[in-house]
């Protein structure tokens, strides 16, 4: 069994996906000058991009102003690459997930969206009161309970 049957079999969670609506720009111009798609991390540095150029937009260019910069990260919603990217009220970022899975597209596997979970934030579906009463995740926490000694 080759490598492209054993990958179409797997399936994946992400921020991104080459195939959504938004990257249909995107994926193709970077395909063509780098000869390969973009992945996570090109995509996610793209987006972190049109995140800081809208932010510089909205207060002029002036970058020296941390504060006034802060904040329009922050409180603008910013239409990307892979979809509206927001922030909540921590700073991190609100935005869709994909479950995707590989499949073959143009002759190469790609990852498609199958389901796609709408603004996913780092609390997802937790009560906020009892999440942020835990312990920061650690080493320690939340107890590893089937590791041997």
């Amino acid at each position: 069994m080759g490598w492209g049957l054993l990958s179409q079999r797997k399936m994946v969670f992400s921020r991104w996906s080459l195939l959504w609506k938004t990257a249909l720009v995107f994926a193709p111009a970077f395909r063509k000058q780098f000869k390969y798609d973009p992945g996570y991390y090109a995509a996610s540095t793209y987006v972190s991009g049109e995140v800081l150029e809208a932010a510089l937009k909205t207060i002029k260019a002036n970058a020296e102003d941390k504060k006034a910069l802060m904040a329009a990260i922050r409180g603008n919603n910013v239409q990307t690459v892979r979809g509206l990217v927001k922030f909540d009220e921590f700073g991190n970022v609100v935005g869709d997930v994909y479950i995707r899975k590989v499949t073959r597209s143009d002759g190469r596997l790609v990852n498609s969206v199958i389901k796609t979970y709408p603004d996913v934030s780092q609390l997802w579906t937790y009560d906020k009161t009892a999440f942020l009463k835990n312990p920061v995740y650690s080493r320690d926490y939340p107890p590893a309970k089937n590791l041997e000694p």
